[in-house]
């Protein structure tokens, strides 16, 4: 019977160890920060030469709009992948937002700027009181609550007791003063596409850049304990209720920023900001591009958007969506991006096996 010596064992666990990829570097630190500081700052650079690169009018009006939606969609796919909560009524906080810029602006008289902070900080303490309320609901009891309230809002948007101030069905315009301007645009710059892009993307590039912060520091390790098991993350002393109803307020303020920006760029506010659909639609493009990643809720709105546009007068948008939904959930369950990464560590790790035996 052949026996191993203590330096054989040695040298067999290193090559083991060399055989197989580093585990990823957890929690923040100086160094990972300054990276990612500087990877956010050129992807934002970058960004802002999207309007350069595409011509087309009907295809920047899409990015555009897919930027608008991913924003909604990764505040979504954040509370999801970090807490394990779906939520269908995160447009109450993108509508209520929205028509908090149509309210103020063209009722109230309020600058744009102004509309547009009120919008998002109503928007985001709407998220508090409904969190606040949903939050110790589990599982299928949260999501139905969320549905309900975001439902509640959209009744309300269209009764007739409030339609001076809603337009009801028929919406409401976002009318700026004359001499009003947002960040130095006109409402009319505003409104195009290429003019609103830079707004829209760097605001996109700052919120995934916070959510990853969240994600990597303390708050969000432990957002991962109590998505684990509650239960044991309790016995072991943590609050569980007041981290996941931050981040329920933190998802509420990312959908809050897409609507103020929805309102700036459409000019105009109608109860389907509400909807039910649009909460589908946002948890679609979540879902198939991946929760698990910051990039795929994004990607996955992006998609959305233009499959929108290409197939919406087919008549068959909603079967296009189903076969992409039963693709995403049966074979690719982290989604496009969370696929993408699996093969990526499969590669990687075939590469270093043929390196280690070398």
């Amino acid at each position: 019977m052949s026996t191993v010596t203590e330096n054989e064992a040695i040298t067999l666990e290193e090559e083991h160890v060399g055989l197989l990829p580093a585990p990823p570097e957890i929690g923040l630190n100086r160094k990972i920060l300054i990276r990612a500081a500087i990877v956010a700052v050129v992807v934002g650079v970058l960004g802002l030469f999207v309007p350069t690169l595409i011509s087309d009018p009907y295809y920047m009006g899409i990015a555009a709009d897919g930027v608008v939606l991913g924003i909604l969609a990764i505040g979504i796919g954040f509370l999801a992948y970090r807490c394990g909560l779906i939520s269908l009524g995160h447009t109450a906080f993108y509508g209520g937002a929205a028509y908090g810029v149509a309210i103020t602006t063209t009722h109230w008289g309020w600058s744009p700027v102004m509309a547009v902070v009120f919008a998002i900080v109503a928007g985001t303490l709407l998220s508090v009181v409904i969190g606040a309320l949903c939050i110790r609901t589990p599982g299928m009891g949260f999501l139905m609550l969320t549905l309900a309230f975001g439902q509640a809002l959209y009744q309300l948007s269209i009764q007739t007791s409030v339609r001076d101030v809603t337009g009801a069905f028929d919406g409401l315009a976002v009318t700026w003063g004359v001499d009003d301007t947002f960040l130095g645009m006109t409402q009319a710059e505003v409104g195009a596409a290429d003019t609103f892009w830079p707004i829209a993307w760097v605001v996109l590039v700052l919120v995934a850049f916070g959510l990853w912060i969240v994600g990597r520091s303390r708050f969000g390790i432990v957002l991962e304990a109590i998505r684990e098991n509650e239960e044991r993350a309790r016995f072991s002393g943590f609050n569980t209720y007041v981290p996941r109803l931050v981040a329920f307020t933190v998802s509420g303020l990312c959908a809050s920023l897409a609507g103020a920006l929805f309102a700036l760029k459409a000019s105009y506010v109608s109860p389907d900001v509400l909807s039910f659909v649009l909460a589908g639609d946002s948890l679609i493009a979540a879902i198939v591009g991946g929760f698990t990643i910051l990039l795929g809720p994004v990607i996955g709105a992006l998609l959305y958007i233009y499959a929108q546009g290409e197939f919406a007068e087919t008549g068959n948008l909603q079967l296009y969506t189903g076969l992409a939904m039963i693709i995403a959930v049966v074979f690719l369950p982290g989604g496009i991006t969370g696929f993408g990464a699996v093969l990526y560590r499969r590669v990687r790790g075939l590469f270093d096996r043929k390196g280690g035996r070398k």
